[in-house]
């Protein structure tokens, strides 16, 4: 029975150590039942023991060191009708060959002072029907190692994240929603057909700022490249590629508006509200 269990590169491993039977005579005073039960008391000097066995194999043996080996042949019973105190000061190995249950009827606590290190070669799950709280004093780290995997997070209200996040790939969602800024490498897609809203955009109590890094100016788009969308300008929803500048598209196309003239051929301006009335 070797047990190599451990995490990393630790490697706690154990046997069934043999007896330490060196018997001399007249140094053994033996025991025996007729049905084959036994028991030794050994004082062969230098491997001085106490053996008591059944007939069908199951022993205790004290050996020389101190050390005591118990091997049951059947099954096992340890019932205490009080409380029950273990100290163990060395290393604690436990191999089980089959399935384990561990029910605890009252709270549970463990406290360990050094790392905790689990290995699970199958599926893990936990179940809890309360709260859960999960805190770390340092980094929190989660790693999903398949290629192919996925980390997939469902809350029946929402997801709240009271820090910054970065994403490396992308962010799908039916309506996202940041008290702070959503900044985006290769843009920020909204309404897009086949989704379960098609009809979506992007609403903002900021400024929108596109091919322009750094921070908006509210009620603003500063924009570098060209803006193609359906724009609604006053009351006037115009479609096509629109060339935003930093006051934004309206006020551009309003400043060109109100600032030309037309000169007639008398001299004066013919779309100047101050033009002479002339008959």
């Amino acid at each position: 029975m070797a047990n190599s269990s451990g995490a990393g590169t630790v490697d706690y491993s154990w046997t069934e150590p043999v007896s330490a039977s060196k018997t001399q005579y007249p140094y053994n005073n033996v025991m025996q039942t007729e049905s084959g039960h036994f028991q030794e008391f050994d004082d062969t000097p230098g491997a001085e023991r106490i053996r008591t066995q059944h007939k069908a194999g199951t022993f205790t043996e004290i050996q020389p060191d101190g050390s005591v080996v118990h091997k049951i042949l059947g099954t096992n019973y340890h019932i205490v009708a009080k409380d029950n105190n273990v100290l163990i000061q060395g290393i604690c190995n436990i191999t089980i060959q089959g399935d384990a249950v561990l029910d605890v009827q009252g709270d549970a606590y463990e406290h360990i002072k050094g790392d905790f290190n689990k290995i699970v070669d199958g599926n893990y799950t936990i179940l809890t029907k309360g709260n859960m709280n999960l805190s770390a004093g340092g980094d929190l780290n989660i790693n999903n190692l398949a290629q192919t995997g996925s980390i997939h997070m469902i809350a029946g209200d929402r997801l709240i994240v009271d820090t910054d996040l970065t994403v490396h790939g992308e962010v799908l969602a039916d309506s996202l929603h940041s008290s702070g800024s959503v900044t985006a490498g290769t843009g920020i897609h909204a309404g897009v057909p086949g989704s379960d809203n098609p009809v979506a955009g992007i609403s903002t109590l900021g400024g929108v700022n596109v091919g322009i890094p750094g921070p908006t100016v509210p009620g603003t788009v500063t924009a570098t490249v060209m803006v193609t969308a359906p724009v609604i300008i006053g009351s006037v929803m115009t479609y096509g590629a629109i060339l935003m500048d930093p006051e934004g598209g309206a006020p551009a196309i309003r400043s060109i508006y109100d600032s030309h003239q037309h000169i007639g051929n008398r001299g004066f301006p013919t779309s100047s509200p101050l033009e002479p009335m002339i008959p």
